[in-house]
């Protein structure tokens, strides 16, 4: 019975032949198209995953390296508890005195007044800072000088600023440094005020903690000592008790040591004097290098998000069809063992890889009626995504279960197949193409008794570039093959000829072979366009996982099979 592909066409009454193949590798049947995205960035973070952990690595040794190089620094703590004292003229009955109420708008405005300018400003000059290089100003950095080269290389007409200006400027950035170690809090909701300085040496920081204290102290006897001086009754005694008081204060605030000396005129008293640290406050190991670790993950996994999103390589099945609307018929798996041959399938069946196989051969064929044979196309986009290889195994799986099968190698201008298969060939298929016999056939070479084989150039001979598969007689070999046989054809990549495209309406349907973590999905969705637009039935994807890439030689011969050995016999390749 005469083999007529054209009668199990897509627009044919017979296309329940092939019927719709969405979905039929039921490993994936579970893939939700539209909550992909985090599996998706999962599978990223997996496959960056060395690159991710050694981002995690210099992080952390970004961190580590900055806390050994950072200069320690020690904070110390003094607490001062506000108290406010009843204060009577005189002549008045004590017994009768009240003490005011503080409220927490007023203990916050004692928080204001021991940072303030003048009580910072007191011990700044008493201790005389200015000259301590701790706070003298640094070296400029690099936008400092940056920006200072830029206002040296445009005009200006102001004069240079004198001696006098620069050390005032000196002074006020000494100052603004000292002022920015200095923190005061308020414990809870407690009257107690806590002042604490950051330095970097343990017994000055105690010593200039005590004195901020000090100086709050002193402010507070010198307003009191103020406010009854304009009092109408003014003791002699009183003023001999305040004078004493201030050079208490004055005393603490120059030495940075807190006596036991009572301040009756002061409504706050200095209850925790500041000790000399014991350890570094600064930096924070611990805390630096958590910081390095979770910077590192999460700028490590953002950036694999965001290059995630715009990757345009294929990934997945599920990506596939989300992307593009093709089905994925099957994921060829890498062997994990061995290398990869014609006859892998059926030298290894236990493996993924004749597994995969196995479905695919099913996929395609087994779905056809009685006396409606199949003819497939396998394509691939770019040369080396393991299109031959794929070919020749899906063809021996076929011829390994009865089937009578016919491999023909359409790739004229890189005929791997051939000269695996027919290196001695003495007549390929580009020249019956160009023949003008009305009665020529297709010269085949018998691999088994239920596998053939179609060489596309004789041998030592390249194939003619006017060789054109869409050609009629083609088509007429095609529609007039005799036997029910099944063809499988390992057609030239589609970025390489056009050949793909003219034959594919002449088949019953045309496979496309996608390289996992290689092919882009605009190649994949354009050589989708070019066959659909060529009226070539796209029976779906086939996502294959070859080799990785040692070398652009080395990867293209792993990949396609051109390493491969052959599985004819001596007989057949004679």
């Amino acid at each position: 019975m005469n083999y007529t592909p054209s009668a199990i066409r897509a627009d044919d009454p017979h296309q329940d032949v092939l019927p719709g193949l969405e979905h039929i590798d039921m490993r994936y049947a579970d893939d939700d198209p539209g909550a992909t995205w985090i599996a998706d960035l999962i599978a990223a973070v997996r496959r960056q995953g060395i690159k991710l952990v050694l981002w995690l690595l210099i992080c952390f040794a970004a961190s580590l390296a900055y806390t050994l190089r950072a200069t320690p620094e020690y904070v110390a703590s003094a607490q001062i508890v506000l108290e406010p004292r009843a204060r009577l003229p005189a002549g008045a009955d004590a017994a009768a005195a009240v003490a005011p109420i503080l409220d927490s708008a007023q203990a916050e405005s004692q928080l204001q007044i021991i940072r303030s300018v003048r009580n910072l400003s007191y011990v700044f000059d008493t201790l005389n800072l200015d000259a301590d290089p701790a706070f003298a100003p640094g070296e400029p950095g690099l936008i400092s000088r940056i920006v200072a080269m830029a206002g040296l290389l445009r005009p200006s007409s102001e004069t240079p600023p004198t001696r006098e200006e620069l050390a005032s400027q000196a002074r006020e950035i000494a100052f603004q440094n000292f002022s920015d170690r200095v923190q005061v809090r308020r414990l809870g909701q407690s009257y107690v005020i806590e002042v604490s300085f950051r330095g970097l040496k343990p017994e000055a920081t105690a010593r200039i903690t005590n004195s901020i204290a000090a100086a709050y102290i002193r402010d507070q006897v010198l307003v009191h000592a103020i406010s009854e001086q304009r009092g109408t009754e003014f003791l002699q005694g009183r003023i001999t008790l305040v004078q004493a008081e201030k050079k208490a204060a004055d005393e603490a605030v120059a030495t940075g040591v807190i006596t036991d000396f009572q301040f009756p005129d002061s409504d706050a008293r200095i209850v925790g004097a500041a000790l000399r640290p014991l350890a570094a406050a600064y930096p924070q190991t611990k805390l630096n290098l958590l910081f390095g670790i979770v910077f590192g993950f999460v700028t490590g996994v953002a950036f694999i998000a965001i290059r995630n999103n715009f990757d345009k390589t294929v990934r997945s099945p599920a990506q596939i069809r989300r992307v593009l609307g093709v089905d994925c018929l099957v994921a060829v798996p890498r062997l994990r063992s061995g290398r990869l041959k014609d006859t892998t399938a059926l030298d290894q069946p236990g493996s993924d890889f004749a597994q995969s196989m196995r479905l695919l051969r099913t996929v395609l064929f087994a779905a056809r009626v009685k006396n409606h044979q199949v003819a497939i196309g396998v394509v691939s986009c770019r040369e080396g995504e393991g299109c031959s290889a794929l070919s020749a195994n899906l063809a021996g799986l076929l011829a390994a279960s009865n089937s009578r099968v016919v491999l023909v190698d359409a790739s004229l201008q890189k005929p791997d197949l051939t000269r695996r298969f027919a290196p001695d060939s003495a007549v390929g298929l580009d020249q019956f193409i160009l023949s003008t016999s009305t009665d020529a056939r297709l010269p085949e070479v018998k691999i088994t008794d239920s596998l053939s084989f179609v060489p596309a150039v004789a041998a030592g001979r390249a194939a003619d570039p006017n060789a054109f598969l869409g050609t009629q007689a083609m088509r007429t070999a095609l529609t007039q093959y005799n036997g029910p046989r099944d063809l499988v054809l390992d057609l030239p990549p589609l970025e390489a000829s056009s050949d793909a495209q003219a034959i594919g309406s002449m088949l019953s349907g045309v496979v496309l072979v996608a390289a996992l973590n290689r092919t882009k999905l605009n190649q994949l969705s354009e050589g989708v366009r070019a066959l659909r637009s060529a009226n070539s039935r796209v029976l779906g994807v086939v996502l294959n996982d070859p080799l990785p890439r040692r070398g652009r030689r080395s990867s293209r011969s792993a990949a396609s099979g051109s390493s491969y050995s052959s599985p004819m016999p001596p007989s057949a390749q004679s």
